[in-house]
């Protein structure tokens, strides 16, 4: 366990006998014996819990509490005291004592009351932090149980296959390795994994090592103690403690910053960290799941990842395709995220979808993948006020594009006219729009800034066919 508990009792013998108990529970565990050395040992060790005789002769107990609360606010307090003082206990209580214990107490009631402490004061760290972070599940994972198995709603085989591969996963405590395009979905899977798993009843956590700051990486991962680095006034759990018992899901781990590899690395072998500015080794048995779109093997060849870190996460890798090779799953998404955003936006009701406008969706080739379906239908609710939903609601193809651009090469006419010439060339773009919004005329329209009827007309003209 490793907690660190300060005993401040004036009755030496007890406090030392109190000390070895503790010690030998697992517990990290100190003694003071006057109220000066109390705030100087919590200045300098930053206990978790602080067991605190209220019969000090030097110092008043709830006057002593508020002090150490000062210097040490994350810490938690067991007040100790005699019977005939049980209304001190109380009064200490309600200025924020965790509970109390009247001698003589039994060596089980204190460990009791200890280990009760620490986990109510990680619960609580979870609580905060999940608030912060949470977000809504998609309705397909609400289902999910370990029980009853993973639905398998998405119409597609590639995603179907993908699910199962994840089931697969969830049965064993193996560390996954997600692969696929940025907004595919991979947030999802992990999610599914988790609920899938005997761990469906722990934390869930996720970070992302591309949006967090390389200074700040590590603390947010690995946690840090008082004193660490400047503003460090307490101990801060960082994300893997939280996810002990739980998941917590690296995503974009090819951007983990080298110190940080080797550091994750040393983890995954040996289940133990420290806290940044620590020197005690936390044991934690949280599950990995790492997630990228990088592709890592060709990051290991250019020297930015490490080869060992590589193979010690591709234990068993998901590839997760992208939107466009699964255009058979978008009514169902299109009408899971509507039914979210409405939820989320407060609408009464979720709009009807007009059969254009879906046509539109399932034809479009999405290079931001669900990402970006989700914000052109978030857009599309608050164009249309949450009224229906047809397709001059929809603004897509408006982004920046993956891949290569389209290019025509025009040379000086040789044996063609000057209007043959912009024809050849009209004709290749109209050709390209249709190639990009999959043969939807709607579509192609919007993508070339002209109506629908205006691109027949010069289908029709330039004798194009769909």
């Amino acid at each position: 366990m490793f907690e660190r508990i300060l005993i401040v009792d004036d009755d030496v013998q007890l406090a030392k006998s109190l000390e070895f108990l503790l010690k030998r529970e697992g517990y990290h565990a100190l003694s003071a014996h006057h109220g000066a050395e109390a705030r100087r040992l919590v200045s300098s060790a930053y206990p978790d819990v602080i067991l605190l005789d209220l019969g000090l002769p030097d110092v008043d107990g709830i006057t002593l509490m508020g002090e150490l609360r000062q210097i040490h606010q994350d810490a938690c307090f067991l007040i100790v005291t005699a019977n005939t003082a049980i209304k001190t206990a109380v009064a200490a209580m309600r200025n924020g004592a965790t509970d109390y214990l009247t001698k003589p107490f039994e060596a089980e009631e204190l460990t009791l009351a200890i280990s009760r402490a620490i986990r109510d004061r990680i619960k609580d760290e979870e609580i905060i932090r999940l608030r912060k972070e949470a977000r809504p599940l998609p309705r397909p994972l609400a289902n999910a149980t370990a029980a009853s198995g993973p639905p398998s709603p998405y119409p597609s085989k590639s995603m179907r296959g993908v699910l199962a591969q994840a089931k697969q996963a969830a049965d064993r405590n193996t560390i996954v390795l997600l692969l696929g395009e940025s907004g595919a979905g991979k947030d999802y899977v992990a999610k599914f994994i988790h609920e899938c798993s005997p761990r469906a009843g722990g934390p869930f956590f996720s970070i992302n090592c591309a949006a967090v700051s390389s200074e700040l990486a590590e603390s947010e991962l690995f946690g840090h103690e008082p004193g660490a680095f400047t503003g460090a006034r307490g101990r801060k759990r960082g994300l893997l403690e939280l996810a002990d018992q739980g998941t917590l899901l690296l995503n974009e781990v090819g951007d983990l910053p080298p110190p940080l590899q080797a550091k994750l690395l040393t983890f995954l072998d040996t289940k133990e960290f420290t806290r940044v500015g620590g020197q005690i080794q936390v044991l934690c048995k949280a599950r990995i799941i790492a997630a990228t779109n990088r592709n890592l093997e060709r990051e290991v060849a250019g020297g930015r990842f490490r080869a060992d870190l590589y193979y010690r996460l591709n234990v068993f890798s998901v590839t997760v395709p992208p939107l466009r090779e699964r255009v058979l799953d978008i009514p169902l998404l299109v009408r899971d995220i509507v039914q979210q955003l409405v939820d989320e936006m407060g609408f009464p009701e979720a709009p009807q979808i007009d059969g254009e406008a879906m046509d539109l969706l399932c034809n479009y080739h999405w290079p931001g993948n669900v990402r970006e379906l989700r914000n052109v239908l978030e857009r599309a609710l608050i164009l249309c006020s949450g009224q229906r939903i047809t397709p001059s609601c929809l603004t897509i193809g408006s982004g920046p594009r993956e891949g290569p651009e389209w290019s025509f090469t025009v040379g000086f006419p040789s044996g063609q006219t000057i209007h043959e010439v912009i024809s050849e060339a009209k004709g290749s773009l109209i050709a390209e729009a249709l190639r990009r919004s999959r043969n939807s005329k709607q579509g192609a329209a919007k993508l070339l800034g002209i109506s629908r009827h205006a691109l027949a007309h010069q289908m029709k003209f330039l004798a194009i066919n769909e």
